[in-house]
């Protein structure tokens, strides 16, 4: 699943580069050149290099605020405790170290994509990313979360990241994402259980829930493929239903889905993480 491949996140980045600086970056200087790109594009520019944390009384906060992203959450925002703005850059370096131990590539997916981290105290506990603003993620962690939960989310937001750059540069949609909320484009949520979602966001919810199920079965648990595998395989053939409404690039990505959702075959999801077939995208979807 090319969504999934570190080799395609690059292609992604490096395209997306090149489009807003005029320049083809090399692999040597992506990380780099991509921060430079997304300087760009958001009111706010990122480290030059690594990941910076901010909290809800940082200059990201102020303006996720006045901007209305990501109203969900601060419809129940409260004031970080003091333990909790020391606690929790700890517990994001401990996920991260987790990713990496659990699969170096994914680890190298999220450290390309991600440049900062919000961390939002909230009723509303959970994860955030915005097509408009690349490389920023918003994290609202639960009273009990462990290494885990702050683990998934990170990755769960990457993928977020990585689908919105291969957008930009290839294209999923033949309709403006404006329109596909209308009732006729909308299909089952994999994670929002019975709900009818706009088409691009039930197609990001498919793609999310992978790497969460994937995670999860990595360490011997199995609550999320319970939860997730019927709902899965209901949106899956929704999108299956509406291929007229992707791009080649989208309906190979929904095929990839197809076959990953109706086998849970965990093999595939880990060569899709590394595999060299999945890191250049090229149109082979049967018809």
């Amino acid at each position: 699943m090319h969504f999934l491949n570190v080799g395609h996140a690059y292609e992604n980045v490096a395209r997306y580069t090149r489009a807003v600086t005029g320049e083809a970056p090399d692999t040597a200087v992506l990380h780099a050149a991509y921060r430079e790109a997304v300087s760009r594009h958001r009111p706010i520019a990122p480290p030059r290099e690594g990941t910076r944390i901010h909290h809800e009384n940082s200059e990201w906060g102020d303006y996720l605020r006045e901007a209305d992203v990501f109203d969900g959450i601060f419809k129940s925002l409260r004031p970080s405790t003091s333990n909790e703005q020391i606690a929790w850059p700890g517990e994001v370096t401990a996920a991260v170290m987790y990713v990496r131990d659990l699969n170096p590539d994914l680890c190298r997916l999220v450290d390309l994509l991600v440049t900062d981290i919000i961390l939002l105290p909230s009723d509303s506990t959970g994860g955030g990313s915005a097509a408009h603003l690349p490389g920023l993620v918003a994290l609202s962690p639960g009273p009990n979360w462990t290494v885990f939960d702050f683990a998934e989310s990170l990755v769960h937001e990457s993928i977020h990241l990585n689908l919105f750059a291969g957008d930009m540069v290839h294209g999923l949609y033949t309709r403006p994402t404006s329109e596909l909320a209308a009732d006729k484009y909308r299909v089952l949520s994999a994670v929002k259980f019975d709900q009818l979602r706009p088409l691009d966001r039930a197609f990001h919810s498919a793609v999310v829930a992978v790497p969460l199920m994937w995670m999860q079965h990595q360490r011997g648990e199995t609550e999320l493929v319970d939860r997730f595998t019927v709902s899965l395989r209901d949106c899956c053939q929704g999108l299956n239903d509406k291929r007229h409404l992707f791009t080649p690039y989208g309906k190979l990505l929904v095929h990839q889905l197809c076959e990953f959702a109706f086998s849970l075959d965990w093999d595939y999801v880990e060569e899709s993480i590394s595999g060299q077939k999945f890191s250049t995208y090229a149109v082979t979807v049967p018809a």
